[in-house]
């Protein structure tokens, strides 16, 4: 993994190449460290792999995804450039209505998928935390020193990206985060 933890998007290109339903579920498949060829990702999301191919290097063009080293030199695998992903808030200013519609609509049914799975597994064990706040009034300031603090909880666990730091036991959990004003 490069040296960055978040990557910060500034440019409203750079957001429309998110708001592809394909290149968030493929977001998903190579979190927490997972790497995978085009072929292998391709298969999980359902899609060619001279798609999938388009699709990475459309990523890779704004920073998103990165090559990796494959061991034969004949595989081209790819993961995550960056362990999270924030859109700037100059970036989404004038961001056209569909952009946005797609990127949140997508960002909703992924949280949807994990909830329904969750709910099908019907396993006692599982635990998830789901919290909802609505109505809470701050400042943009004190918005951001709450991104932060949320920020730094997670930081705590930075050495989780990558399957083969976690402890036994350990699953790989989907985490979301957002912070929106109202009116």
């Amino acid at each position: 993994m490069t040296e960055r933890r978040t990557l910060t998007l500034t440019d409203p290109r750079a957001i429309r190449v998110l708001a592809h339903e394909v290149r968030q579920q493929l977001m998903d498949e190579l979190s927490g460290g997972e790497v995978l060829t085009a072929t292998e990702a391709a298969k999980r999301c359902g899609i060619t792999p001279s798609a999938m191919s388009y699709h990475l290097r459309a990523m890779e063009r704004w920073g998103i995804v990165e090559r990796v080293e494959s061991a034969d030199g004949r595989e081209r695998p790819w993961r995550m450039a960056a362990e999270s992903i924030k859109i700037s808030d100059a970036a989404g200013v004038g961001m056209p209505a569909s952009v946005a519609n797609s990127l949140l609509g997508n960002f909703i049914k992924r949280v949807t998928r994990t909830v329904t799975k969750m709910i099908e597994r019907d396993n006692p064990d599982d635990h998830a935390s789901i919290s909802q706040t609505s109505g809470i009034h701050l400042t943009d300031e004190e918005a951001a020193e709450l991104d932060e603090l949320v920020a730094d909880a997670l930081g705590r666990f930075d050495d989780r990206h990558d399957p083969k730091t976690a402890p036994p036991g350990a699953r790989k959990r989907d985490i979301y985060w957002l912070n929106l004003p109202r009116e």
